[in-house]
C-alpha cells in the first residue's frame, strides 16, 4: 500500500465520520466509492467497516434514552438473515454492478420520499425484517448497508434524535456481523489493517467535527440533509463505478 493511498484514506475518513456524525448514517456512503477510486474496491470495503465502527463506538454516549429497542433488535435480526447472501454476491457477483443497482434504487426513492414529506406508513415487524434484510445483503456485499433502513425510517416520521439513535445503535452489531463474513472470507488482510490504524485517529475527530455541524442544523431542515445526503453519496457511488472519480 502507497503512502498517497493512506492519505487518501486518512482524509476520506475524515469526512466520512463528519458525515455520521452529523446524521447518524453515511460512513461507508461516503468512505467506499471515494476509497475505491484511490485503492482496491474490494479490500475498501472491510477497511471502511473497521473504520465506521470506530465512529460509531465514539457516538454512543450520545443515544443513551433514544433508542427503541424493540425496532433495533428486529431490524438487527433481518440484518443477520440478509448477510450471509450479501458475502455470497461479494465472492461470486460483479461489485460494481450492485453498486450501480442500489444507488441507483437510492436516488430514485429519495427523492419520492422528499416529494412526499406527509407521507407516513406503520412501523411494522414485517416492515422491519425486510428493511434489515435488504441492508444486511445490500451492505456485506456493497457496504451500503444504509439506505434501505434509512428509507425505511424516514418513512415512519421519527423526529430528529430518535433517528440518529436507532440507525447508530443498529450499525453496530450489524458492522460486527459483516466483519465476522469478512474474516471468514479473508477478506480482513494486512493492508487492511494498515488502513484502520491510520486512519483510525481521524476518525475520532470527524465524530466531533460532526457534532459541532449538527448543533447548527434545525430539526424541521433534518430531513431534506438527510434526502441530500443519500442522493449526494449515491451520486459519488454512480461517479466512482462509472471510474468518473479515477
Amino acid at each position: 500500500m502507497s503512502a498517497e493511498v493512506i492519505i487518501a484514506g486518512v482524509v476520506i475518513a475524515f469526512a466520512a465520520a463528519a458525515c455520521q456524525s452529523l446524521t447518524g448514517f453515511g460512513f461507508a456512503l461516503v468512505m467506499t466509492p471515494l476509497m475505491a477510486a484511490a485503492w482496491e474496491v474490494k479490500p475498501a470495503i472491510p477497511a471502511s467497516i473497521m473504520l465506521g465502527t470506530v465512529s460509531l463506538l465514539v457516538q454512543l454516549t450520545e443515544i443513551r434514552g433514544h433508542v427503541h429497542v424493540p425496532r433495533v433488535f428486529t431490524l438487527f435480526l433481518g440484518f443477520v438473515a440478509g448477510v450471509p447472501l450479501g458475502v455470497f454476491l461479494l465472492e461470486k457477483l460483479d461489485a460494481d454492478t450492485l453498486r450501480v443497482a442500489v444507488a441507483t434504487g437510492v436516488i430514485l426513492a429519495s427523492i419520492l420520499l422528499y416529494l412526499s414529506p406527509h407521507a407516513r406508513a406503520s412501523d411494522t415487524a414485517g416492515g422491519r425484517l425486510l428493511a434489515g434484510f435488504l441492508s444486511g445483503s445490500i451492505g456485506s456485499s456493497t457496504s451500503l448497508s444504509g439506505p434501505p433502513v434509512v428509507l425505511y425510517l424516514m418513512g415512519r416520521g421519527l423526529d430528529m434524535a430518535s433517528f440518529r439513535a436507532t440507525i447508530l445503535a443498529l450499525f453496530l452489531p450489524t458492522n460486527v456481523a459483516m466483519l465476522f463474513g469478512f474474516g471468514v472470507v479473508g477478506r480482513i488482510t494486512g493492508d487492511v489493517l494498515l488502513l484502520f490504524a491510520a486512519a483510525a485517529p481521524a476518525v475520532v475527530v470527524g465524530v466531533f467535527a460532526g457534532l459541532w455541524l449538527r448543533q447548527h442544523v434545525q430539526e424541521q431542515r433534518f430531513r431534506a440533509l438527510v434526502v441530500g445526503v443519500l442522493i449526494l453519496t449515491s451520486v459519488l457511488v454512480l461517479a466512482s463505478t462509472a471510474g468518473i472519480l479515477g
